[in-house]
């Protein structure tokens, strides 16, 4: 024996999900959160620069950033500084003299101390817009 509650009409909340999936799929969200990161990616370089020891300025002057990527489902950005030599102020490496290790220098860490600092207010650069750009979605 069945029962018959009534009929209900789902097409305006059919045609809801078919504008909020083109809108996803329209990446309108990714570019919102593509943005925020490559804005994040500028305050990370920010303080990188503050962060970098500065003998003649060359190893400051050279960080950089790529625009936000989406790859595989995946948002990138590179921060990178093409000086040979910043790999060893940032982790540190031997002092060599006559051949020989006479001592080692420790790292500045000032990428990697960055990071960290935007890690811990990830919620505050990011987050906000995520959640704002799904509440467009919603809204329109």
């Amino acid at each position: 024996m069945s029962a018959s509650f009534g009929k209900f009409d789902t097409s305006d909340f059919d045609a809801f999900i078919s504008e909020f999936e083109n809108k996803i799929k329209g990446k309108q969200i990714a570019t919102e959160v593509q943005d925020a990161l490559t804005k994040t990616a500028g305050v990370v370089i920010r303080k990188v620069k503050q962060k970098t020891p500065v003998d003649q300025g060359t190893l400051r002057r050279n960080w950089q950033a790529s625009g936000a990527k989406r790859h595989a489902g995946v948002f990138l950005i590179d921060i990178f500084n093409n000086i040979e030599y910043a790999p060893f102020i940032e982790n540190g490496h031997r002092i060599v003299r006559g051949g020989r290790t006479v001592g080692y220098q420790s790292g500045i860490f000032m990428l990697r101390d960055s990071l960290r600092e935007i890690d811990n207010n990830w919620e505050n650069l990011v987050g906000k817009k995520f959640l704002k750009a799904i509440e467009n979605l919603l809204e329109d």
